[in-house]
């Protein structure tokens, strides 16, 4: 495992590695009928750093098979070693669109989503239901600026516009600047991709400038997610966000992941631990498949792939090695005490085109 587990994406690690354990003590410690062994590196946000660690998983320790990383910019660095030493990558969360387009590799597999798909999942429901004009804010590295160009074409082929863009710097701890900007252009609606601990302190802080409730926030997946909802508590009340994965997803997999989640942790997972229990799944069953962990022998399954999710039905599109998979409107509303993101409506099978439109080339 290549991730982040120091810095902004810590807590996206650790529900990554939860995830994942979960599936492994499911399965009695194996995948594919095969006992596994975890070597963990810390990339810590840095594609250098995570080019030394990748050549210690690969050349010193001979791992089988990697799986990482968070960051866009740390899978970028790592993609074309990935390719020259043909080893089977699993990505359970860095969503950079180009590693299904023009850097897409035979080796790298991802079971999370691509920033297309959650810049572009509620761009309609936003133009149609909410508001026309909006100002986009989400940290300035390649996944930032790749949301927010998917929301942009999707909103205003819509009939949106979007009249400002901002991106502050990552780990930015202070947005007062920003949300002054917000206040004085005074759009219809604020679309945001902000994760991690950025996520919590921009949710907090939005309400605290007093924009909640006079502006209209929406934003990505990670919006409506747990680990940006407990911390941020009663703030993040009545944004609208696509989401993924909520743990009230009615399906009898989900429960059971919910359940066992639970007792493992003592908290309520979120789609980052799903990602991470996907990718032990996603592994499981190739292995199981091809028998083998030979890379050439995996690659032969792993494309088309399907399984069920806790977040619904997942195949890896063969075209894109990208998961087909629903997104969901959800709204976070207060029940209990507690923030819920309560989806009202289903997305299907949102599948990342083929190739990058022009405007996204």
């Amino acid at each position: 495992m290549i991730l982040s587990a120091t810095g902004t994406f810590a807590p996206l690690t650790e529900s990554i590695r939860n995830g994942f354990q979960l599936y492994l003590d499911q399965h009695n410690g194996m995948l594919g009928g095969r006992k596994v062994e975890i070597k963990f590196e810390d990339d810590q946000e840095d594609p250098q750093v995570a080019l030394r660690k990748y050549r210690q998983l690969v050349s010193s320790d001979k791992v089988d098979i990697l799986v990482g990383p968070i960051s866009s910019a740390v899978a970028y660095a790592l993609r074309d070693g990935v390719e020259k030493d043909k080893i089977v990558l699993i990505d359970p969360n860095a969503a950079a669109n180009d590693l299904s387009w023009k850097q897409k590799s035979d080796y790298i597999y991802r079971v999370s989503f691509s920033n297309w798909q959650n810049g572009s999942s509620v761009a309609k429901y936003i133009a149609q239901n909410i508001g026309k004009s909006a100002v986009t804010i989400a940290p300035d590295y390649p996944a930032g600026r790749e949301v927010i160009q998917a929301f942009k074409a999707a909103f205003e082929a819509s009939g949106g516009k979007v009249v400002k863009e901002l991106y502050p710097k990552l780990g930015t701890n202070d947005f007062a600047t920003y949300l002054t900007t917000i206040a004085q252009t005074k759009p219809d609606v604020v679309y945001s991709f902000e994760t991690g601990s950025d996520g919590i302190r921009f949710v907090k802080q939005y309400a605290d400038f007093g924009l909640k409730g006079k502006i209209p926030l929406t934003g990505t997946l990670e919006l409506g997610d747990n680990l940006i909802l407990d911390p941020a508590g009663d703030a993040a009340e009545g944004i609208i966000s696509g989401v993924l994965y909520t743990p009230w997803l009615e399906n009898n997999v989900n429960q059971t992941f919910v359940t066992s989640y639970q007792k493992k942790y003592n908290k309520l997972p979120n789609i980052f631990a799903v990602d991470g229990y996907d990718a032990a799944q996603v592994i499981d069953l190739a292995i199981t498949k091809a028998g083998s962990t030979r890379s050439d022998d995996l690659i032969k399954v792993l494309k088309g792939i399907s399984f069920n999710s806790p977040r619904g039905p997942v195949t890896i599109d063969p075209k894109t090695n990208n998961p087909i998979e629903n997104f969901y409107v959800a709204k976070n509303v207060k029940l209990d005490g507690k923030i819920v993101p309560q989806v009202s409506q289903t997305i299907p099978n949102v599948t990342m085109p083929e190739t990058p439109s022009p405007a996204a080339q």
